[in-house]
């Protein structure tokens, strides 16, 4: 028989970030997620991390054999830019429980629409170059989610202790 524990009670986050005003439909503009602790206690987060980080390690291989000046830094942005993404895509799986916003962006018409809060969206907010609010958001999102899951492990540490 294999041993099974008790799933782990993974801490939340709650984070909010204020935008500029002209990003909303007036007023103020936000973005709030609710989350899981990310981390070790979180093990499917860090098993996608880790496959991300892999994933990069053997494109970082591939483009050391890269002798085109112009074809590696190309090669490299790419794979900077797929190593972020797949960062993001196992916070947005494994982490994100819901998320709200009132960021206004445009249709086909050009008419303004509140944005579609689902996971499209939110990889496509850490794509935007040129916002850095949107983007440092996102990464203070991140860092929430990171520093709740260490102060989840050091209780657990100092329980472990005691």
């Amino acid at each position: 028989m294999a041993i099974r524990l008790k799933p782990r009670v993974i801490p939340t986050v709650e984070f909010r970030a204020v935008l500029p005003e002209e990003f909303g439909p007036g007023g103020e503009c936000f973005i709030e997620i609710d989350a899981r602790a990310a981390g070790p206690m979180n093990g499917p987060f860090v098993m996608a991390v880790e496959a991300a980080i892999q994933r990069h390690r053997i494109g970082m291989r591939k483009l050391s054999k890269t002798d085109d000046d112009a074809a590696y830094v190309a090669a490299d942005r790419k794979l900077a830019d797929a190593t972020t993404r797949a960062r993001l895509m196992a916070l947005y799986d494994h982490c994100i429980i819901e998320w709200r916003s009132n960021i206004q962006v445009l249709d086909d018409k050009d008419n303004a629409q509140d944005i579609t809060c689902d996971r499209e969206s939110f990889l496509d907010m850490a794509d935007m170059r040129g916002v850095p609010e949107i983007v440092g958001s996102l990464a203070d999102f991140e860092a929430a989610c990171m520093e709740a899951g260490k102060m989840a492990s050091e209780d657990d540490e100092a329980t472990v202790k005691n």
